[in-house]
This record gives C-alpha cells, sequence and structure tokens, in this order.
C-alpha cells in the first residue's frame, strides 16, 4: 500500500464563481484560445521584439559593431617571429621564415610562393630529422652553405629506435598484402588435395618401387636363387626346420643314446592318423608324448629358477 495523499480542506465556505474566474485568469496566457475581437488581428512577437531592439539602438543601450576596412595598397605578411625557451643540451630550433609580399606582385602569386617554400621547408626539416644534420644558409641571401652533423640524444636514438620498428611491422604488412588471397573454393581444392596426397602415401607400399624390366622373349625356368649369405647371419637360424638349437635338444640326445644302447628298438610308423594305428603305438606314442612334456616343463622350472 501507497501513502495517502491528503487533499485540500475547505476551510469555510468558498464562491464557485471566484475559484473558476481565477482558474481561467491563470490558463488564459497557456492556452491558445480564439480571439477576442475576430475583427482586429494581434501584433506578432517576433514584430514587437524587432520594434524593441530598434528603440534600444536608437537610445544607446545597443551599439553596432564596424568593420574594419582594408587598405587598398596594403602588402601581406605571413609568419610571427618568436623566441622559445629550449634546454641548453637541446638541438636548436629551426627558424620559421617570414613571408613579406613583394611590391607589384599580385595576392596569388604571393600565396603561390608561401605555399610553394612551405613545402620545401617541411621537406627540408625532414631531412634534418632523418639524417641528424643541420643545414647551414646565409643569412641575408638564403642560399645553402653546407652541411653540419648534429650530435644525437638520447631522444634521438630512442626515435630511431621506434621508426626501425614501425618500418619492420610496415614490411612484414606489406608482405602479407603481396600474398594473392585464396577463395573458399581454392582453399577447399587445396585440402582435398592434401588430403589425396596423405592417403596416397598410406596405400603405396615399400616394394612397389622395385620394378624388375622383363625383356621381350624372355624365359625364365626357375625363381631366382640367393648364393651369398647376409655376414652376421647364423647359421642355426638359417638353417633347415628341425636343426635348431632347441631347450629338448640335451633330453633328446639323452634318450637317443639310450635308445641305442638298448638292445631292443621298436619301430612306429608314424604315417597317418594316430587314431588308424592299434592300441599299443597309439598307447607308446602317447606315453612319449606324456614323458617330454613333463620334461619340458622341469627344465623349465630349473631356468627361471636359475635366473632368479
Amino acid at each position: 500500500m501507497g501513502r495517502k495523499i491528503p487533499g485540500k480542506k475547505h476551510k469555510g465556505v468558498k464562491d464557485p464563481f471566484k475559484q473558476q474566474a481565477k482558474r481561467q485568469a491563470e490558463l488564459e496566457t497557456k492556452i491558445n484560445a480564439p480571439p477576442k475581437d475576430t475583427d482586429e488581428q494581434a501584433v506578432p512577437k517576433s514584430l514587437e521584439k524587432v520594434v524593441k531592439l530598434k528603440e534600444k539602438v536608437k537610445s544607446g543601450k545597443i551599439t553596432k559593431t564596424k568593420k574594419k576596412k582594408k587598405k587598398k595598397n596594403a602588402l601581406i605578411s605571413v609568419g610571427e617571429n618568436y623566441s622559445k625557451r629550449l634546454h641548453p643540451k637541446a638541438r636548436p630550433e629551426k627558424v620559421v621564415p617570414m613571408f613579406q609580399q613583394r611590391p607589384g606582385e599580385s595576392e596569388e602569386e604571393f600565396l603561390y610562393r608561401v605555399n610553394r617554400d612551405t613545402h620545401a621547408f617541411i621537406n627540408e626539416s625532414a631531412f634534418e630529422r632523418k639524417y641528424s644534420v643541420q643545414v647551414n644558409r646565409n643569412p641575408t641571401t638564403g642560399v645553402i652553405e653546407g652541411l653540419s652533423k648534429c650530435e644525437q640524444t638520447e631522444l634521438d636514438k630512442i626515435e630511431m629506435l621506434r621508426a626501425k620498428h614501425k618500418n619492420i611491422k610496415k614490411k612484414k604488412k606489406k608482405k602479407d598484402m603481396d600474398k594473392p588471397k585464396m577463395t573458399k573454393a581454392e582453399k577447399k581444392k587445396q585440402k582435398l588435395k592434401l588430403k589425396k596426397q596423405k592417403q596416397m602415401e598410406e596405400k603405396t607400399d615399400d616394394f612397389d618401387s622395385f620394378k624388375d624390366e622383363v625383356q621381350f622373349g624372355e624365359v625364365v625356368h626357375e625363381p631366382p636363387q640367393l648364393k651369398i649369405r647376409p655376414r652376421n647371419a647364423n647359421t642355426i637360424s638359417t638353417s633347415k626346420p628341425g636343426k635348431k638349437e632347441l631347450l629338448l635338444h640335451s633330453m633328446l640326445q639323452k634318450g637317443e643314446k639310450s635308445k641305442a644302447n638298448s638292445k631292443k628298438s621298436i619301430s612306429i610308423n608314424k604315417s597317418g592318423k594316430r587314431k588308424n594305428l592299434p592300441i599299443g603305438e597309439r598307447r607308446q606314442l602317447e606315453k612319449q608324448q606324456s614323458d617330454v612334456i613333463a620334461a619340458y616343463r622341469m627344465l623349465k622350472a630349473q631356468r627361471s629358477a636359475g635366473d632368479n
């Protein structure tokens, strides 16, 4: 709930006609009411202001500002002679030239001469700043007499380094701008080209580069034989299968010796499948197999214990 605003309290009885007349008098100047007399037209306020200004000028409250008349034969002079206080170690400032119109010289010719000499002065000051030299001129004639080298201050060195850094940045930007900009289609084509190249590299085999050139009518009766053995090749590793040095060689050699010493030797025909062999031979083979497996396990256990 908001604050209750109390209304106006009527003290006693007030005349409503007087109140209405008072309100209308306040609103007379604020409302765009129709004219009281239709035959007469009131003077506009803008005209009233003009009349008041004329009366003030006549009475002397407002004075007219008179424009300064130019002399007909007056010569134009441009430039100001001023002296600025500088640090004793600072480089002396270049004197700004004064321009005076010559007698018989038109205004256009004078302005052209001022423009030309100003550009020359700016270029000269830029040359002096760039090469840290001072152009010596004759004070009377203005002819160049020579150049004198200025001593470099710390501020000059800092400015030179800053300018050098800006030039490097500009060169880099120019190089980037000189590169031809690729369109979206060209970028897409380049991307696909790189992708295809990568896929081709992955697919290529090292042996594809080796190609044997076969002449017309050449006949080959057998594949080539490698008669030369590699230098560091092991004789056992490159030998035929069954002749490698295995873990059970020692056990097998002992078994062969014992069999040779034994008077009876049973020969088992190992050709064909085991299920087709007789029951006795099958049992003998299975026993030999289990003995070999047990011996292999025992040797492996001994070797692992020795390593530990």
